[in-house]
């Protein structure tokens, strides 16, 4: 099978993570993939350096930010020529209509990697009455990547869609010394990952918030922040909290090789799909320590592979690292091992599988 990926970007982050676990495991079981940015990729492109040899990579070679009609019908004509048996569309629905219209007999999917209702933003929210007619018909067949995410679209479109929830494969994680071996200030130090893009959805400012009034109580803890900075005025924000037991890493490529290391992952998001990072903890055994968002509730049992706040709120996820931190070492191991035990249902192969299926049904 012919199949196209095709997103804005293969920077960091969780859909360009989705993007390169399918991509890599579709060609690895012989079908014919290619991946292609519509901005020119750049050097940190973490994603697209990611695809396997066996994956095609190719480009519209987009290099201005903002929207485009010289784009809409670059893509048209790509997958026009293309002569693909599958196009996978991620992200940005608008960007693809005019492909979608003139191309009636090509095959589209597209997943919503996030709450339907989050994926409707600036120029989304514009054409949302056409996206909804173009679910309600059926042109383009809609895959949600959670549960949660799947009944977020039956709410706001009023249709079906099909269920392939996110997997990865299992992460490679490198022993080598690292920052989180650095960070630990004594033997009995905590050391707790926040990977996330700086960005409102992270909730990063809560997060901050919580440390310091940790650190204050005289807990000896250290959070390190790995993320792409998406939204400098959260960054100038976050910067007084910045210190020897806050610090922020910037992007990273070995996340996992981090989480590994660390005690705990963080993750208080306002919203969410079903995060990449989540299950990235769970394979390495790092437990997460997470707000009630999205997919997220589909994968963690509170108090067993994980603990889950009651809200995304300051008081609340303030309770549950407090939770964490009254954990004795015989209860971290033992969630420790429930955390590698639950991961084995979202291998990237089992995803895999249910796209090629929803792809062969249509």
């Amino acid at each position: 099978m012919k199949i196209l990926h095709i997103h804005p970007s293969m920077q960091g982050g969780g859909i360009e993570a989705v993007i390169t676990s399918l991509a890599n495991e579709m060609a690895r079981q012989g079908h014919d993939v290619t991946v292609c940015s519509i901005y020119q990729p750049k050097d940190d492109d973490i994603f697209w350096f990611r695809l396997a040899e066996g994956v095609h990579r190719d480009t519209l070679g987009k290099g201005s930010t903002g929207f485009s009609l010289r784009e809409v019908v670059a893509i048209y004509r790509y997958i026009r020529r293309g002569h693909f048996d599958v196009v996978q569309l991620h992200g940005f629905l608008y960007y693809y209509l005019f492909a979608l219209l003139m191309l009636p007999r090509q095959k589209f999917f597209y997943t919503f990697h996030n709450d339907a209702k989050q994926e409707n933003f600036k120029w989304d929210a514009r054409f949302f009455f056409v996206k909804k007619m173009i679910f309600r018909l059926g042109r383009v067949p809609a895959i949600t990547i959670s549960p949660a995410s799947q009944q977020s679209f039956t709410e706001l479109y009023g249709c079906k869609s099909a269920l392939c929830e996110n997997g990865i494969p299992m992460p490679e994680v490198d022993d080598a010394l690292n920052p989180v071996d650095e960070a630990r200030l004594t033997t009995e130090t905590s050391v707790f990952l926040h990977p996330g893009r700086i960005t409102e959805q992270k909730n990063q400012m809560v997060l901050v918030r919580v440390f310091r009034r940790l650190i204050d109580e005289g807990h000896d803890v250290v959070l390190l922040i790995a993320g792409k900075e998406e939204d400098d005025a959260i960054l100038q924000a976050l910067r007084p909290y910045f210190s020897e037991r806050i610090r922020y890493l910037g992007l990273r490529s070995d996340v996992p090789s981090l989480m590994a290391k660390a005690d705990a992952m963080c993750l208080p998001s306002l919203w969410e799909g079903l995060p990449i990072t989540l299950l990235e903890s769970l394979a390495v055994g790092c437990i997460p320590v997470c707000s009630p968002v999205g997919g997220v509730v589909n994968v963690l049992r509170d108090g067993e592979n994980g603990l889950l706040s009651k809200d995304s709120s300051e008081e609340e996820y303030y309770r549950t690292m407090r939770r964490f931190l009254a954990m004795n070492r015989e209860e971290t191991e033992g969630m420790r091992r429930r955390c590698r035990a639950s991961f084995q249902p979202h291998h990237i192969s089992t995803t895999v599988g249910k796209y090629l299926a929803e792809y062969a049904r249509k």
